[in-house]
């Protein structure tokens, strides 16, 4: 046998015996599992800043339905509480079960209301 096969060899037993080979597979799991993990965040966050530009766009919509309602309740003046009785009924209809759901949507068309006449 020659001094390189024979060095090989020790190598090799070494490496056994310290379980070098198991660690270096564990440590190539690990950075695919990192890898996985790196990618699924990036995703997360990705839609995160999708789902921001949502909201945004749908709190610019309301906001320009309540500056239009606004210009017409300053030329068309409402009963309040014709307001409040549409409000819950429309909140009933629409699933809001919770009295505090209903109270909140009679309380925001009654602001509206109320901010037409400032």
């Amino acid at each position: 046998m020659n001094d390189k096969t024979a060095n090989g060899d020790a190598a090799a037993e070494l490496i056994d015996a310290l379980g070098i080979d198991g660690f270096v597979r564990h440590m190539a799991d690990l950075q695919t599992s990192l890898e996985k993990v790196a990618d699924g965040i990036e995703i997360l966050g990705t839609n995160a800043q999708r789902q921001s530009a949502d909201t945004e766009n749908l709190a610019a919509h309301v906001l320009a339905i309540e500056a239009v309602l606004t210009v017409i309740l300053r030329q068309i003046p409402v009963n309040i509480a014709d307001v409040r009785a549409e409000a819950e009924r429309r909140a009933r209809n629409a699933g809001a079960n919770e009295t505090g759901n209903r109270h909140l949507v009679s309380s925001l068309a009654e602001d509206i209301v109320k901010r037409a006449d400032d």
